[in-house]
């Protein structure tokens, strides 16, 4: 598996606003990408499986003089996805970037291992996520063709990664593998000079405690505006590291 490794510039606002889809916002790193993205200009459409969590974060950006709708859907059936883009179409004039990070509870939860997984919540884990990824991709990819303009979707993969690295369990480490081949085979067979997808890795912020090396990592909050930035020369098909504190919860 190739990783790529972006040339990137200090953050800076961008000259033109996205629109710019962040699902799974109930989870604190999801928050933590809506909100890195609306503080610097873009428009973005809060998802979350329920409408409350989706509304309670648009309502703390636009507090904070950002700009974001929410919407809420369930990834895992291909009708709900499908109703949330073409609402986004019709009221929205669709969007511009898809930065997916939303995640199911399953068997990790409890960090089981793989003697401790029942075989049937170890298919309803890997079926549910690979669902809402294929469900999510393809029509995010369908939706941005019709901008005619250049379309970035991002993956991101290390949730939970911030909080506790030495507890997480076999499932969630194999969905991120499968999440990551998936990234690159979609940006692969469906990238082109108008639509690029990226996988963004999340680890700890490099400190001796974590063990993570300082020069091999770059911050999320300056990789992820420059992945969807039209104007970047950042190709399709690449795996980037990305380190960030662990955000607050959303309150």
């Amino acid at each position: 598996m190739s990783i790529a490794e972006p040339s990137l510039h200090p953050p800076a606002l961008p000259t033109t606003s996205l629109r710019v889809l962040v699902t799974g916002v109930e989870q604190n790193e999801g928050a933590h990408v809506a909100r890195t993205l609306a503080a610097v200009g873009h428009h973005v459409f809060t998802h979350s499986f329920t409408l409350d969590a989706a509304e309670h974060l648009a309502g703390r950006i636009t507090d904070d003089d950002g700009i974001a709708h929410p919407v809420a859907a369930d990834l895992t059936l291909e009708s709900d996805v499908d109703n949330m883009f073409t609402h986004l179409e019709r009221r929205h004039d669709g969007i511009d970037a898809l930065v997916h990070t939303a995640w199911l509870p399953g068997p990790e939860t409890a960090c089981h291992s793989l003697r401790k997984i029942r075989p049937a919540d170890w298919g309803r884990f890997t079926y549910d996520h690979m669902a809402l990824l294929f469900h999510t991709t393809r029509r995010a990819a369908a939706s941005l063709h019709r901008t005619g303009g250049i379309g970035s979707i991002v993956t991101v993969t290390g949730l939970d990664t911030l909080r506790r690295i030495t507890d997480r369990g076999p499932a969630r480490d194999a969905m991120d593998g499968a999440i990551e081949s998936f990234a690159l085979a979609a940006g692969r067979e469906l990238g082109s000079n108008l639509l690029r997808i990226n996988n963004i890795r999340l680890v700890p912020t490099p400190t001796p405690e974590t063990g993570v090396a300082a020069a091999a990592p770059i911050p999320l909050e300056a990789v992820l505006p420059e992945l969807i930035d039209p104007a970047s020369d950042i190709g399709s098909g690449g795996i980037f590291t990305a380190y960030t504190s662990f955000p607050a919860p959303v309150r």
